[in-house]
């Protein structure tokens, strides 16, 4: 019982140091990213493709009605956008994906700096054009398509 005032301020001191920490640190960040040149693997890149397909596995089973993809021809860069509205690079990408139930679906792709776990490296958020029954990357893909 004793220990529980001593606890409570440790803790509150520490609270009053993170708040005055993170936004320096935030604002580093932010300068660091505007200084930077974004490293982003192409569309075409192994490991983009291999996180285009594990998005759409990963999907809920009716999402896609348990179709997975096997692998993407075709692939385009339709836009590379860095300092736009956001600080953030992204690669918008368009590709033609063969899918576990044999046919042929148009699938786009971003692929976005920063966006990985915790922040940390980039994270590819994909879309099968015509299966996006739900409308999550609204009308025909249009969330990991350029503007």
């Amino acid at each position: 019982m004793h220990f529980a005032r001593p606890f409570r301020l440790i803790l509150s001191a520490l609270s009053v140091c993170a708040t005055l920490t993170v936004p320096a640190l935030a604002a580093d960040y932010r300068e660091d990213v505007l200084r930077s040149d974004p490293h982003l693997p192409e569309c075409t890149a192994a490991s983009v493709q291999s996180a285009v397909a594990g998005t759409v596995a990963r999907a809920h089973r009716d999402y896609y009605n348990g179709r997975t993809i096997l692998g993407i021809d075709q692939i385009q860069e339709l836009r590379y956008e860095i300092y736009g509205v956001s600080t953030l690079a992204r690669r918008y990408c368009r590709g033609t994906a063969s899918l576990s139930d044999g046919t042929i679906q148009s699938v786009h792709y971003m692929v976005e700096e920063h966006a990985g776990f915790v922040g940390v490296s980039w994270n590819v958020e994909a879309c099968l054009a015509p299966l996006d029954k739900w409308r999550v990357y609204g009308a025909h893909c249009s969330t990991v398509s350029p503007r």
